[in-house]
């Protein structure tokens, strides 16, 4: 498990809600107010547990959920983040 490097994450403003999980990230030094969580729905599962998951976790340090979205041929879920302080 390496950390996702504060650079790349302001740079994409995108993590995946299995980084979140696993604690790859420090939004301690995340520039921006919002953030895209994002899950892969597969065969067998919808993905929609990792993403709230991941949402519920972030809202313990003041993030909150604003929408939650698929794009394109649904594969993957979005969660746009806002934090609130």
């Amino acid at each position: 498990m390496s950390m996702i490097p504060p650079e790349r994450l302001a740079r994409e403003r995108v993590v995946t809600a299995e980084a979140v999980l696993a604690g790859q990230i420090d939004l301690r030094v995340y520039p921006y107010r919002h953030l895209v969580v994002t899950a892969r729905r597969g065969w067998g599962h919808s993905g929609f547990q990792p993403l709230l998951e991941a949402v519920e976790h972030l809202s313990n340090y003041g993030w909150e959920l604003v929408n939650i979205t698929t794009i394109g041929d649904g594969h993957q879920l979005y969660a746009a983040v806002r934090r609130t302080a």
